[in-house]
């Protein structure tokens, strides 16, 4: 409140501003004048009005106010605030600032900027009564999208406040934002019961439904209230309704079809509508003595009519086809679990082979058809020598296993001992120790051993599987027994009866080939064509090469000679080692079935061969990584002593025509290489023996090496051009796919000038 003089001051400027407007016209303030004023006093706050937009009019808040529940009332109890600033010629601001003082009160409320009135809610809860008796159902949903107001809004402040009241229905118990009339849902009991009382098979609720014209929530709400004459399979989507009457013809049919064929098949049943087929068997037929299987169950007729035809092929010596006897819906499993308790007292004379037992005579007659087959694959495979190689990896495999297992055993044995002492009872064994070590360290590949790894059946099952050479193949029993089964009608079975024959056969052609071996080992053992001279001509021709190979790395310097070194001896080093293993491997009677044996067959080697060639081989084996030459001639001369060999002195002489021999043939490679990187090494291995007049043995590794080495013995432009092909190779071997293709042409280009490289160097050297 202002002060009282400054009130008296305001009363009084009121009237001289009343009595100049009721003035004459030269008496009067002007539209600017006015403005002046009213702005004067806004600005001394002795006043507080709202502008319009247009600034034109002003308003006081206590005005404003009263216009929005005029433009409510107007508008039937619902306005836009929006709209409402539109209408008002005055700022949105203004109207929400204003709205609050509307909406302290509980007539209106501000929903999502609307104006609305209590009255205007009893207004639609009218309208949503009308619509409800007229169609019977509404929900929240439709009335959101009629009305745009919010569901929550409706269900709470319109629907459940005036239910019983303004709107006359029920609300769906399982969904609060569906009502009902009671009319509709009396109609609607009436059709469900309509249509259930005229099915006769199960149908599908959803069938019944679409039918109707329903939702799945009201069937089954009102399904729980009618005395329908049937049941529901379930509540969820797929669910089935199946009538009284189709249960009792199901029994029936159930019944009768049992009483005829002594069997039932589940997806039978499973078609009939019986979800439980083997639960709903026993209890219709809880009084027979029935055989439950995975597809079908059957009687007792059955399975004594099949014991019978048992023990007529038994006797008769022939076959009998299992499938003619029983039920055609039974699967293969089906069969194999019928048949298995009734021959297991029979498992001596007979064999089931696709649901056909056999007599094991008749089957003895297909193995004797096979012999001269058998005989002749024999002869064949120790000829071939593939039965020796194999026994030798037999041999190394069972000493590697043999080795394995000695160091389990230790171990298991401490173990027990510790178990025996803390509990006094002994477990496990040796047997225990040795499915251990089978398991994990042998017959990796063998399906068996990774299923039953902790099992003593399962580990011998791999080692025999490891252990066998196919001598007889399934092919070649299928070829032999194939017309006998045909002229029987059994050619099915063909394949069947040959893997089961062939496992027979096979171990029988093993052990003849043993035999045949032995007899042919004997007599190699009187003509044997490797000699102790010529295997000592071979290494002192690879030593010799190794000693002028080493006169030319030294000349690198000392700390480049080390990698030199390795090289030579992975090389050279390893063939030195391979002709004393074929050496040794001859002495004892180990076969060899080529010249040039890999690292993996000279290791075998190396375990295999007797003591007094193992420790001298395995010496020299392990100098190779030692990268110092001198501990491998040492090695080299031990194995030489060992096997009865000298080394021959070297012959200086000689040693120039091989060095001119190789120089020769590096000269010869280089003319017929067109790969630049091969090219390259062709070239500085030619150029370091013309310029050095000694042997370098290098890997492609070390070409760059040989280079910086050559570049004081080699004309400034030699070196450039060998310098930069050699830069090409390396940008070449680096680069991406798309920029090889242009330094791949340059190199081609080059080619030609870097192998004349070698010829110049030759004629000024």
């Amino acid at each position: 409140m202002a002060p009282s003089t400054d009130w008296d001051e305001i009363k009084r400027l009121a009237a001289d501003f009343q009595k100049a407007q009721l003035s004459s016209t030269s008496q009067r303030l002007s539209e600017r004048n006015c403005i002046e004023i009213v702005s004067k006093l806004i600005e001394l706050k002795l006043i507080d009005v709202i502008f319009t937009n247009d600034g034109k009019e002003y308003l006081t808040s206590q005005q404003l106010i009263r216009e929005i529940k005029d433009e409510i009332y107007v508008r039937g109890g619902r306005v836009n605030t929006v709209e409402l600033a539109k209408e008002l010629n005055v700022d949105l601001n203004q109207i929400n600032l204003n709205v609050a003082e509307i909406v302290k009160g509980k007539e209106v409320q501000l929903v999502s900027g609307s104006l609305i009135t209590n009255y205007y809610l009893e207004k639609i809860a009218r309208e949503i009564n009308e619509k409800l008796q007229l169609l019977g159902q509404i929900s929240v949903g439709d009335l959101t999208l009629q009305y745009d107001l919010p569901a929550e809004l409706l269900l709470h402040s319109v629907l459940e406040k005036y239910l019983g009241k303004l709107i006359i229905g029920r609300q769906d118990p399982s969904d609060n934002r569906i009502f009902y009339t009671e009319e509709y849902l009396m109609r609607t009991k009436a059709k469900i019961r309509g249509a259930l009382m005229g099915l006769l098979k199960p149908t599908p609720v959803s069938f019944i439904i679409s039918h109707c014209n329903l939702t799945e929530r009201l069937f089954m709400y009102l399904f729980d209230h009618i005395n329908a004459p049937g049941v529901l399979t379930g509540r969820q989507s797929g669910s089935l309704y199946v009538p009284s009457c189709y249960t009792k013809s199901q029994n029936e049919w159930v019944i009768n079809f049992y009483k005829q064929n002594n069997y039932l098949e589940y997806d039978a049943l499973t078609r009939l509508g019986i979800s439980d087929p083997k639960g709903y068997i026993k209890r219709i037929l809880s009084n027979e003595d029935n055989t439950y299987l995975s597809s079908c169950v059957i009687g007792a007729q059955i399975k004594q009519q099949l014991e019978t035809a048992l023990e007529e092929c038994i006797a008769s010596k022939s076959y009998l086809d299992v499938v003619s006897l029983l039920p055609s819906v039974l699967s293969d499993e089906d069969i194999e679990n019928v048949l298995e308790s009734m021959l297991k007292s029979n498992s001596k004379s007979t064999m089931l082979f696709d649901n056909t037992v056999f007599s094991n005579h008749f089957i003895d007659n297909l193995k004797k058809s096979c012999l001269p087959m058998v005989q002749k694959n024999v002869d064949a495979v120790v000829k071939s020598g593939k039965y020796q190689q194999f026994y030798l990896e037999k041999q190394m495999s069972k000493s590697d296993m043999q080795k394995d297992s000695h160091v389990d055993h230790k171990a298991e044995r401490r173990e027990e001992r510790r178990r025996k002492a803390s509990s006094g009872k002994g477990g496990g064994g040796t047997q225990g120790r040795e499915t251990k070590t089978k398991a994990v360290k042998k017959h990796p590949r063998s399906k068996q051993a990774a299923q039953d790894s902790d099992s003593d059946e399962s580990s011998n099952v791999v080692k025999k599987s490891q252990a066998n050479l196919e001598i007889v193949s399934v092919q070649d029993v299928e070829k032999v027994i194939k017309d006998a089964l045909d002229n029987e009608g059994l050619e099915d079975l063909t394949t069947q009866i040959a893997e089961y024959i062939q496992g027979q056969l096979n171990q029988e052609a093993l052990n003849m080939a043993k035999e045949m071996a032995d007899k042919l080992l004997q007599d190699a053992n009187q003509n044997r064509k490797q000699t102790h001279s010529s295997a000592q001509d071979r290494i002192n021709v690879l030593v010799n090469d190794i000693k002028l190979y080493e006169k030319g790395l030294k000349l690198f310097p000392s700390d480049q000679q080390p990698g030199f070194v390795k090289y030579l001896l992975k090389t050279l080093g390893g063939d030195v080692l391979s002709e004393f293993c074929k050496y040794a491997a001859n002495q004892c009677n180990l076969p060899i079935q080529t010249d040039t044996i890999t690292v993996e067959q000279r290791n075998k080697i190396l375990n295999d061969v007797s003591d007094e060639y193992m420790k001298p081989l395995k010496s020299l084996n392990a100098t190779l990584s030692e990268q110092t030459m001198e501990q491998f001639y040492q090695a080299v001369d031990t194995c030489l002593a060992e096997c009865g060999m000298i080394l021959k002195k070297v012959d200086k002489k000689k040693d120039k025509l091989l060095i001119q021999n190789h120089r020769e043939k590096l000269i010869s490679e280089l003319e017929n290489c067109n790969d630049p990187a091969l090219a390259l090494h062709f070239v500085v291995l030619a150029l370091f023996t013309l310029l050095n007049q000694n042997m370098m043995h290098a890997s492609g590794r070390q070409v760059p090496s040989i280079i910086v080495q050559l570049k004081s013995q080699l004309k400034d432009d030699d070196f450039q051009k060998l310098q930069k092909f050699h830069e090409l190779v390396t940008k070449y071997l680096i680069a991406k796919d798309e920029d090889k293709e242009e330094i791949e042409e340059k190199l081609k280009e080059d080619l030609p000038e870097i192998k004349n490289l070698v010829q110049e160097v030759k004629k000024y050297k």
